[in-house]
């Protein structure tokens, strides 16, 4: 114990002997992988020293918990209960099996007198922890250690070192097989692979886990689908588990139990999962607009032809419509296809035999079932978990007002609440209620993106300010009120341009074509509209580029020849 007492920084400057007596003193305890130590508010009077595993610190008000930072092998806390009684002010949290020794007020307070030097240490890391604890973001606990099966895992190692430009170790406990690592990680410089040596069990696999820890910020345990306590020990000290490309796990083994993600050895579906653990999710809201909305599929082009990645789409009525068709698989010839094709489409002459209006009117002029059958020749019958892009569309419940939104079930049936304008369109029926455009309650739906997690929000809005409206409407005839249908569209649009004021957050990126002086029923400017959303985005890549660029938080360095 000796050797594990000298590492620890306030301990060095003990002699041997002086150690040898501490160690009668010193109380040794082991702790499993979440495991609390003490909790804020805790009444004790003991300090804590790491000789392996690690321990996240973490303080807690009312609304959150606030991350402040990591310890392990050789370090301490708990140090302000020791010296001075009393309870703890923040929460410790085991996040690798971690072995401590406990040292208590009483034989701490008769060591310091003879040994100011370690007072000195003491006061010296408070110092740098207080520093830290007031430049540390309010966050949830990161991802950093990964168990993983399957082939394709080198893959993802290399896509994770890429996103987040960070150092990645991946671990081989045996995992490889037939793979063939040479081609993958040739020209990585972010990945270091490394290969179990005979030695490493379960038991001492956490106390290996904690000292490489400290020089790398990823580490990938790459285990093989077979029962034994270094696999089970890996996927127990594991932060996230992920089962990518081929690997056989068979019914009744441990190795299949708890929560375990699942993708394939597709590069896009590996890639999207490298920006989730890396947080460089991106999601795109998109605003109601009517004819406007159309230049929501420049906005798309502008992102597609630029590599930008989509993660999750939410969408209100044109919005809804168009992040629901690429959601899908649909390709942007055939969006732009199907919006040029609109104006005939939906004009009460040229089109009047796909109109169905209800004589006399209810809830609307028209029906609906001719809008929720041409929805389903677009997007199928697909529903919300078989999109490839996860997609969230929202409505409004006409009696209580509430937003309603749409991650489950039919795809076309949320599509035709959304798209259901009061007093024109019959309101859509959804269990028991009467559902509405989501315009009504939120224009331009950023909520559902960070409520799922998304890192980035893109918002692209066509809906103009009033100020804008103002300025167009000195200028343009477009702006006539002609009829009724104008009528209920301009009333519509003021009222979302004011919820867009108040509501209109979180966002990382805002997009805004400049189509505030076309007509909200200017279909036949579909080309016009498409390219005024693609110069808009056009204008913000460069800026999402370095939203999305590697920002390294901890400079690593691997030694020449990585052994484990």
């Amino acid at each position: 114990m000796q050797d594990t007492l000298r590492a620890i920084p306030f301990l060095s400057s003990l002699t041997d002997q002086e150690l040898t007596v501490l160690t009668q003193h010193v109380r040794r305890k082991h702790y499993h992988k979440g495991a609390s130590v003490f909790l804020a508010g805790e009444p004790d009077d003991c300090m804590y020293l790491i000789e392996s595993g690690l321990v996240k610190i973490v303080s807690q008000d009312e609304q959150q918990e606030k991350f402040i930072l990591y310890l392990g092998p050789g370090n301490f806390f708990g140090e302000g209960a020791a010296l001075f009684g009393g309870s703890h002010s923040a929460s410790v949290y085991v996040v690798i099996d971690a072995t401590l020794l406990l040292l208590y007020h009483d034989d701490l307070m008769e060591l310091l007198p003879q040994h100011p030097a370690m007072a000195l240490t003491i006061i010296r890391e408070l110092h740098q922890r207080l520093r830290v604890s007031l430049r540390a973001p309010i966050q949830s606990k990161e991802l950093t250690l990964i168990t993983t099966l399957g082939d394709a895992t080198p893959m993802l190692a290399q896509q994770l070192a890429h996103v987040a430009g960070e150092d990645v170790l991946l671990f081989d406990l045996g995992g490889q097989g037939e793979t063939s690592l040479d081609a993958v990680l040739l020209n990585e410089d972010h990945v270091t692979l490394v290969h179990a040596d005979a030695a490493l069990n379960g038991e001492t696999l956490p106390e290996r886990l904690s000292r490489l820890i400290k020089r790398y910020y990823w580490i990938v345990l790459w285990i093989p689908p077979t029962e034994h306590p270094l696999t089970l020990k890996a996927i127990n000290q594991a932060d996230l588990r992920v089962i990518v490309g081929t690997a056989l796990v068979h019914q009744g083994q441990r190795l299949a139990s708890g929560q375990w993600i699942e993708i394939s050895d597709d590069p896009i579906a590996i890639h999207r999962l490298a920006r989730r653990l890396a947080r460089r999710q991106v999601g795109l809201a998109l605003s109601s607009g009517n004819a406007r909305g159309i230049a929501h599929i420049g906005v798309i082009k502008a992102l597609h032809e630029n590599n930008i990645p989509v993660d999750m789409i939410a969408g209100t009525s044109a919005g809804a419509l168009f992040g629901a068709m690429y959601a899908a698989g649909q390709s942007l010839a055939e969006m732009t296809r199907f919006a040029l094709g609109v104006p005939r489409e939906y004009n009460f002459i040229t089109g009047f035999r796909n109109w169905d209006f209800i004589f006399p009117p209810r809830l609307g002029l028209i029906k609906g079932d001719m809008l929720l059958n041409r929805v389903r020749e677009l997007v199928g019958d697909k529903t919300f978990e078989e999109l490839p892009i996860p997609l969230a569309v929202v409505a409004a419940d006409l009696v209580s007002g509430e937003e309603i939104v749409f991650e489950r079930g039919p795809l076309a049936e949320a599509l035709r609440a959304s798209m259901s304008m009061g007093g024109f369109l019959e309101p859509a029926q959804h269990d028991g209620r009467l559902l509405i455009d989501g315009g009504a309650v939120n224009p331009v739906p950023t909520q559902p993106l960070a409520a799922r997690g998304m890192n980035l929000v893109i918002a692209s809005n066509v809906i103009p300010t009033l100020n804008e409206r103002l300025r167009w409407r000195r200028s343009q005839h477009e702006w006539r009120v002609a009829n009724l249908l104008d009528s209920i569209l301009n009333e519509r649009e003021i009222m979302e341009g004011e919820i867009i004021r108040a509501r209109m957050r979180p966002v990382d990126v805002l997009i805004q074509p400049e189509v505030a002086h076309y007509h909200v029923r200017q279909y036949d400017k579909a080309r016009e509209l498409i390219q005024a959303g693609e110069d808009a985005t056009q204008t913000q890549i460069a800026y999402i580029r370095q939203l999305l660029a590697p920002r390294p938080r901890k400079a690593t360095s691997a030694p020449q020849t990585p052994v484990a």
